[in-house]
């Protein structure tokens, strides 16, 4: 396995019914079906939707794939509103080799991140998305109960997307807790780039540069080398080979300083620290990597 391969392995979690893509439930898993069919199947993880609409997926999945299913599913639920709804909707679900791998939950704090997890099913994966300024509370309450962070990186409106040290600091302090995290929207290019929406100009976090600040997070990075490889834009900072990541990152005196991982490092991070990120879109993040020739 490459060093790209081990980076983007399953990295992106299709989320087309939330916005802005914002479509129906058989547009959404039509497109799914259509990718895992190329080449780029690889990169695809999991299919998002919320627990209120299990029973609606359940019968589009019978229109769009009908018996001729060729490799299992494996579902992200997202709860919200009354978690207790939620559970029972995910204790009846039953769509042959379509799997729940793991659910989602919202918490403003960590009472209430608490609160979630005491009423959410314990033997799937559990993520609560939480402010990101509350890391240093409410991670040791995940970690007591096994569960993970998940991190939102922009939104539909101007002004959702946190700042580098905001972000930095969630990725250290998950990794002292060594709690492992997803992150959700916002993230449709492989790079740290200006976004325009609305009329209004605004840096967007690159899905590239998180997963690799996270990594340098899990190997004991300070505070400074992290937000640097958060802000790096121009791609031939980034040198991928065969077996190795290579880049660089301006410090705050403006010196360049090498970081290096290697494919095994990667992997590990992957499996144990950095796990995905969800997009309602696939081909854009795909188009983007292409354009920078690294797929």
């Amino acid at each position: 396995m490459s060093a790209v391969e081990a980076l983007l392995a399953r990295i992106v979690e299709y989320a087309g019914l939330f916005p802005p893509a914002a479509l129906d439930m058989e547009s959404a898993l039509r497109n799914y079906q259509r990718y895992t069919k190329t080449d780029e199947f690889w990169l695809l993880g999991g299919f998002v939707l919320p627990a209120s609409r299990l029973g609606e997926f359940e019968a589009a999945f019978e229109r769009v794939w009908g018996t001729e299913q060729e490799r299992p599913w494996t579902l992200k639920v997202v709860c919200a509103g009354e978690t207790a709804d939620d559970a029972r909707a995910i204790e009846e679900f039953q769509q042959g080799a379509v799997f729940i791998g793991s659910l989602e939950a919202k918490a403003a704090n960590a009472r209430a991140a608490k609160e979630v997890l005491e009423r959410l099913p314990a033997a799937r994966a559990r993520y609560v998305e939480f402010p990101p300024e509350q890391a240093t509370q409410v991670l040791p309450v995940l970690a007591e109960y096994g569960a993970w962070a998940k991190i939102r990186m922009g939104g539909t409106a101007p002004g959702m997307v946190p700042p580098v040290d905001v972000v930095a600091r969630f990725l250290l302090a998950c990794a002292r807790e060594r709690v492992a995290w997803k992150a959700t929207a916002g993230l449709h290019a492989p790079l740290r780039a200006e976004v325009r929406e609305a009329g209004q100009a605004e840096m967007h976090h690159g899905f590239v540069s998180l997963f690799l600040a996270g990594a340098l997070a899990f190997y004991g990075a300070d505070d400074q080398a992290v937000a640097n490889t958060l802000q790096v834009r121009g791609p031939r900072e980034f040198r991928f080979e065969d077996d190795v990541v290579r880049w660089e990152a301006a410090s705050s005196a403006s010196l360049s300083q090498e970081q290096v991982l290697i494919t095994d490092q990667i992997e590990k991070v992957r499996s144990e620290f950095a796990m995905s990120f969800g997009s309602c879109s696939f081909d854009e993040p795909v188009e983007g990597l292409k354009a920078l020739g690294w797929l």
